[in-house]
């Protein structure tokens, strides 16, 4: 069956689970957990015992997180369900690399199935499934892991269910998007794609320099750094996205 799939992986997780003790890699964790939680909730929170938490009660977006990989998708493909899941990408996408841990992703329409299940056994030893498969993820998949940058695209197959359903696409994802032309490890594409923005409005000078060293500074962070060629060139290739919102103010 058709859905709306979200991929992320985050860049540099080798290096966190590498050049990190098992506290911090922990830390570290905690917080990956923490921007997954807050974008399915929609930034909603509610109270609980130990504190405040995300409020996941309303949420109709499924989430699959292992290692260094993060997958979002719906139950069908209806167009309510494009918009909450565009929502939940675009916020998991503005925060994480805004803030904490640079990420690349892609939004596809395509077949992906899931199952869900647990055991445990008299012994306390646990068996568990839960795996997602079908043509979309591997669709998703490789167009993340195509590109050269910390930022997420929407697939073509996003664009043309749009345009099957009598929609403008450009007007449909302007609360999320805009166009651009996104760097690909093989080189940029002859024609604009859609990007979910870093940033809503724009950024003086000063703005700019404070966002670009945050970006620089979670790619460098849990040491990270310091950044190998390819990565440096995902670094710059994201600045330069970034730059696009500041000269919309200028």
């Amino acid at each position: 069956m058709k859905k709306f799939i979200a991929y992320f992986d985050y860049l540099g997780f080798r290096q966190f689970i590498e050049k990190n003790d098992v506290l911090d890699q922990e830390k570290g964790m905690s917080h990956i957990f923490r921007e997954i939680e807050q974008a399915i909730a929609k930034q909603k929170t509610k109270d609980a015992p130990h504190g405040i938490v995300a409020d996941l009660e309303k949420s109709n977006i499924n989430c699959i997180n292992f290692s260094d990989t993060i997958i979002f998708w719906t139950e069908d493909d209806g167009i309510e369900s494009l918009k909450e899941i565009l929502e939940v990408s675009y916020i998991f996408n503005w925060r994480t690399n805004g803030y904490f841990f640079p990420a690349r992703g892609a939004v596809v329409h395509g077949e992906l199935e899931g199952v869900d299940f647990s055991y445990l056994n008299g012994r306390g030893n646990k068996y568990n499934i839960n795996s997602v498969y079908g043509r979309g993820l591997i669709s998703a998949y490789e167009k993340a892991e195509s590109q050269n940058w910390a930022g997420t695209v929407i697939d073509q197959s996003v664009v043309d269910y749009l345009t099957d359903k009598g929609e403008v696409p450009g007007a449909f994802l302007e609360p999320w998007c805009i166009p651009y032309f996104i760097p690909y490890k093989n080189g940029v594409l002859e024609k604009e794609e859609f990007a979910f923005m870093l940033v809503k409005g724009g950024l003086n000078e000063e703005a700019f320099k404070n966002r670009s060293k945050g970006i620089r500074d979670n790619f460098e962070s849990y040491n990270k750094g310091p950044l190998d060629p390819g990565t440096e060139g995902k670094l710059k290739n994201t600045i330069e996205f970034l730059r696009c919102f500041k000269s919309s103010s200028e």
